[in-house]
């Protein structure tokens, strides 16, 4: 069977999405007048991270990170487990975390940004681990439950960076979980060794073995110009509204104070065709929109994490505001405690915004690119048909990302598998990339 790695070097070879201004409809979102609605030291002596919230039957569930004590010594980040009634008012359930560092693992150093959905009959947690809280140790793990409280974790790693695939070749960290029909697509963020930072998608069967990747979306350049500042996106997660997929990301910026800021909020979308994608012509929101996110140094809004919730399209997100430097004097948000640091109240939390759809049903998938190659699969034949004169190249997967079959066409192929199970079909060449799963019968 082949590792992740070497899959990951075969499917992303070339990136070959597309994005574009949507002249369609995105959602306008409104803060919640309580922002913060977990705020620095509820429930523990600590700070609130990287929420992820679904929803069960009527109750909502959170995930988050947490860092005990202060800002100037912090200890190893864990995960805690939120439920509530209204996906407002918060409590620990149960009040220990639910994941904590293990010495002599790879996650000995900590782990973070959780993201939580129930795919397959059980519940599924990616986080970013590393040996020591230095990003270019970072790694995404993925772990199972049967009830979202004692979890069981992988032995290794399911994404790694991969240096012969450019844009993730130094860091990936960061999921996004969205499951659609029977496949898990996992975002995640790709950063690469001269320092670009954009938006990875991998796919799986059964939530562990990755069967593709590709790079799905990049900044906007024409919005976030890199003359001001802005590097790429990052901290990516997914929801459907209806079929549609829409993606939220952080921006990354640096100023004259810090070099990596996650400063705003902002949307994309699919209709179905992963290597297309639209993005909002406006930020969803800014740093400086909100009294608890607007300083200019030590100050962020990030991590948006989306829920459809029936009609109700809510995002929630995290940020802090910690000093404000001006020409004559500084404003710190911060007090002192012992040796240490910590936040006022209202000056890091957790916070949420909503948007009510008067209807989705006109929200529908569909392809808006056109496809340039087609893929028929009965039985155990297969037929794969291109509209250009690139060379392309098929890679055929089991469910558990074992390699069945691969070759090199032009124009058109016509093969026979001798396999019995569920199957991923992926074809791509310099122009187009598709993916089929198909049910492969003797």
């Amino acid at each position: 069977m082949r590792t992740i790695t070497t899959l990951l070097m075969i499917m992303a070879s070339s990136q070959l999405f597309s994005q574009s201004i949507d002249p369609a409809f995105f959602p306008q979102f409104t803060e919640d007048t309580e922002n913060p609605i977990i705020d620095w030291n509820d429930f523990i002596v600590g700070s609130w991270a990287d929420p992820t919230v679904l929803k069960v039957d009527d109750e909502y569930i959170m995930y988050a990170s947490a860092m005990h004590g202060g800002i100037s010594t912090p200890q190893p980040i864990s995960i805690y487990r939120f439920t509530s009634a209204d996906g407002y008012d918060w409590e620990l359930d149960p009040t220990t975390p639910v994941f904590e560092p293990v010495e002599d693992t790879y996650y000995e150093g900590g782990l973070e940004t959780p993201n939580v959905v129930f795919f397959n009959g059980e519940y599924h947690m990616y986080n970013s681990v590393y040996l020591e809280n230095i990003p270019a140790l970072f790694k995404i793990s993925h772990a199972t439950s049967p009830d979202g409280i004692n979890w069981t974790i992988d032995d290794a790693p399911v994404l790694v960076p991969d240096s012969e695939v450019s844009w993730m070749s130094d860091i990936v960290a960061e999921p996004g979980a969205l499951v659609k029909n029977d496949t898990l697509f996992l975002f995640y963020t790709g950063i690469s060794n001269i320092g670009a930072v954009s938006i990875g998608l991998a796919r799986s069967l059964d939530g562990s073995s990755f069967i593709d990747t590709t790079q799905v979306v990049t900044i906007p350049e024409d919005i976030y110009p890199a003359s001001e500042g802005y590097l790429g996106l990052s901290t990516p997660d997914a929801t459907l509204v209806g079929d549609t997929i829409y993606l939220f990301t952080d921006l990354v910026r640096t100023d004259p104070h810090t070099f990596w800021n996650q400063v705003g909020l902002h949307q994309f979308k699919s209709y179905g065709d992963i290597n297309q994608w639209y993005h909002d012509t406006i930020d969803i929101h800014m740093s400086e929109d909100f009294d608890w996110t607007d300083g200019n140094y030590l100050s962020q809004i990030l991590g948006p994490a989306p829920l459809m919730d029936g009609d109700k399209l809510r995002l929630y997100y995290w940020g802090y505001d910690l000093a404000e430097i001006g020409p004559i004097d500084t404003t710190y948000h911060v007090n002192p405690v012992g040796l240490d640091l910590h936040p006022q109240p209202g000056h890091w939390g957790i916070g949420t915004s909503e948007y009510l759809f008067s209807d989705i049903s006109d929200i529908s998938e569909e392809s808006k690119s056109g496809s340039t190659l087609s893929i028929n699969y009965s039985g155990n034949e297969g037929t794969i048909t291109t509209n250009n004169t690139f060379p392309s190249i098929v890679n055929i997967y089991s469910v558990n990302g074992q390699l069945l079959y691969q070759n090199r066409f032009t124009n058109s192929l016509d093969f026979t598998l001798d396999y019995e199970g569920l199957i991923l079909i992926n074809v791509s060449n310099q122009n187009s990339l598709l993916t089929k799963k198909c049910i492969s019968s003797k």
